[in-house]
């Protein structure tokens, strides 16, 4: 027999749902093929006496028509899965145990009318015949369809009238009644219940190693140790965990100490996207609306009186950027922005949001009203940013803990910065929304000569260490990429975006004294929009071609099956050698950068950021080469390539200035001096020329 209704059970106490049978019925019974063997004793986590949020949860999802296993996975994490006999059996005492509270309520009056709708059942329908039915048990001419109709009400009606509530009023008194007793006689947890009065005995018996003993303790705890927590708990995995901190995350409120909101957001997966009906609202709601604090510049909130109607420097005549606030004017110039590089774009973009924020948070003062002093507090400023104005982990901006700065910035960053902000109020200034500029007394940093580190390049020793630690990596497609990036690089000193931008359609032949040559040659534009023609070493061009041949084998195999129909011209120079990096989604619950939404590669072409992590990869590989000399590899990136070879040019050109400036597109041929000054050669000739006086 069952427990007798509504009588307590202690916690996490194994409920028989069916007894064991005598066993001469069990000997005759046949053998099933599946599921649970006849006898077998159903395990339930209970909670007893006391009824839940989380359980009138539940029966509300199954009264809505929710599957009852599908319902118990969602709302009765903590108890553990359950598969479809062990739910409805946990619902069949529910409801006794929910029908034996409401019989002892001190009010008893209200707990019998909650009850009564409770257990209220839908009147059965009444047969009622058809009217064509009706219609047969008259002459065919006697009545017309509109007196048949009537005679038909007339008859009828009453049978009809009398049939009780539908099942849609049921339905809504039981909702109705439910939603009573979970404001009134369901208990919530609280942050200082014991884990055991809540959890698996199992998982609060790990807790308790780590001194965990109260809920509120319970999360305090996660928060403290991250996304990864349950490793901390042998035998505790990833789904286990979700299913305690997804119930934990229903009731933090009432708990009183909050999930780490990325933490919550990464350990709710596809797992539960079946019940996404019955989430919870704070989980995988919309994004914020616009805010005022710390935030991307798309979600600031302007305070009104920070909008720059009345700025110090506003002209309040007609403009041509058609602005009437500060904020209209930065959108207004951000659109002027349309045709320059995304790369441009962004660097620009950047530097307005961090000076807005500077200036409506920090400075609290509107970016019309901004003189050269405050310009120069704000250099100083990204110089020595506070710690709350600076991010350690990289994150979307859509997080929580994004911030404008990752540290302070190094003096390039902040002439960039100040380069862009100086754009924006001459732009300002020039349209006629500004009557002065202040940012046009504003000077850059001292310019020293020196302005690359050019000496951030590889001696022939540390390019010896490069090459024998290339050569003992095993052979394969990795390998062969990683050469032929290695050599366009460095042998053809193009930039990190302008390498990851190459494809076979800018390889040509070269001519010489107007007659082809065996010689290949990169044609395109580089940075500035400035027209390149890069002669191509033949071991290069044999790396590239090699790389090439792998990207046709990975297609044949099903790897790269996505770019099978690419023509050749088409196809970057250098490529990902498996499409799931290449593929676009929609991105996941979570601020991560992971987490973010990617749009599909349509050429599969290897992202700057791509190769910039297969180079520092292989750089630290680099560094521990007995080789690798006072070069420190682990500094070393793309950059250090492309300033070798604009070192070695230089010495097989003769210091030729002209052919070193347009092999490496410089703008400016002072530019490509810095290179000449930084070689040593000349100076140590010079001074071990002179004769020693003594």
């Amino acid at each position: 027999m069952r427990e007798p209704l509504g009588q307590p059970i202690d916690r996490l106490q194994v409920v028989d749902i069916e007894e064991d049978p005598p066993a001469q019925e069990a000997a005759e019974r046949p053998r099933r093929r599946r599921g649970r063997p006849p006898g077998a004793k159903a395990k339930i986590a209970s909670a007893g006496a006391r009824i839940s949020a989380s359980e009138t949860s539940f029966l509300r999802a199954v009264l809505q028509g929710i599957d009852e296993k599908l319902a118990a996975n969602r709302y009765l994490l903590h108890l553990g899965s359950m598969d479809r006999r062990a739910a409805g059996a946990y619902r069949e005492q529910l409801e006794q145990r929910i029908e034996l509270a409401l019989q002892n309520l001190p009010d008893r009056e209200q707990g019998t009318r909650i009850l009564a709708q409770l257990l209220a059942r839908a009147a059965p329908t009444p047969e009622l015949p058809t009217l064509e039915e009706f219609a047969a048990g008259f002459a065919e001419d006697m009545f017309s369809e509109k007196e048949l109709i009537e005679l038909y009400r007339e008859q009828l009606g009453d049978r009809v009238q009398g049939a009780g509530p539908t099942a849609a009023e049921i339905l809504r008194g039981k909702l109705e009644a439910l939603h009573w007793v979970q404001a009134h006689v369901a208990q919530h947890p609280q942050g200082t219940d014991p884990t055991q009065l809540w959890l698996d005995a199992a998982i609060c018996a790990k807790l308790r190693v780590h001194g965990v003993l109260s809920l509120g303790d319970a999360i305090g705890w996660i928060n403290l140790q991250g996304r990864r927590w349950y490793a901390q708990l042998p035998g505790v995995g990833r789904t286990r965990a979700q299913r305690v901190l997804l119930w934990l995350s229903d009731h933090q409120e009432a708990i009183g100490v909050r999930i780490h909101h990325r933490i919550a957001q990464e350990m709710i997966y596809a797992e539960f996207t079946p019940a996404a009906s019955l989430l919870p609202a704070t989980l995988g709601s919309p994004a914020t609306p616009e805010i005022f604090g710390l935030v991307p510049l798309e979600s600031l909130a302007w305070p009104l009186e920070m909008l720059g109607d009345d700025g110090l420097f506003r002209s309040h005549r007609p403009n041509t950027l058609k602005a009437h606030t500060d904020r209209e004017a930065v959108e207004a110039w951000f659109a002027t922005l349309s045709e320059k590089s995304a790369a441009t774009q962004d660097s620009y973009r950047r530097a307005i949001e961090r000076l807005v924020l500077w200036a409506l948070v920090e400075r609290r003062t509107t970016l019309s009203s901004l003189a050269t002093e405050d310009f120069l507090a704000f250099k100083e400023f990204l110089r020595a940013p506070p710690a709350h104005w600076c991010q350690k982990a990289p994150v979307t901006k859509g997080s929580e803990d994004w911030r404008p700065l990752r540290g302070p910035l190094a003096e390039l960053s902040i002439r960039q910065t100040m380069s862009a902000i100086a754009t924006m109020y001459r732009d300002w200034h020039a349209s006629g929304y500004l009557d002065a500029n202040a940012v046009a007394s504003v000077r850059g940093s001292r310019r020293r000569d020196m302005q690359m580190d050019v000496m951030r390049s590889f001696s022939n020793q540390a390019l010896q260490a490069i090459r024998t630690t290339l050569q003992e990596m095993p052979d394969g497609p990795v390998k062969r990429r990683l050469r032929a990036a290695l050599l366009l690089l460095q042998t053809a000193g193009l930039r990190r975006a302008e390498a990851v931008n190459m494809t076979w359609g800018h390889i040509e032949r070269v001519r010489l004294d107007n007659m082809d040559s065996d010689i290949w040659a990169l044609r395109f534009a580089g940075k500035g929009n400035r027209e390149r023609m890069v002669p191509l070493k033949p071991e290069t061009l044999q790396a590239l071609e090699a790389h090439y041949q792998d990207r046709l084998a990975l297609i044949d195999s099903g790897a790269l099956a996505s770019y099978a129909d690419m023509p050749k011209k088409d196809c970057p120079l250098l490529g990902v050698l498996d499409e799931r990096l290449a593929l676009g989604n929609d991105g996941t619950i979570g601020d991560l950068a992971s987490n973010a939404r990617r749009e599909a590669n349509a050429t599969g072409a290897l992202s700057a950021a791509r190769l910039h992590g297969v180079l520092k990869n292989f750089f630290r590989q680099v560094q521990q080469q007995p080789g690798a000399g006072d070069t420190d590899f682990l500094k070393a990136s793309a950059h250090w390539l492309r300033h070798t070879f604009a070192h070695q040019s230089l010495r097989s050109s003769g210091k030729d200035l002209a052919v070193v400036q347009q092999l490496l597109g410089h703008a400016d041929i002072s530019t490509t001096g810095i290179y000449v000054k930084a070689d040593m050669s000349s100076r140590v000739a010079a001074v071990l020329g002179v004769e020693a006086a003594v």
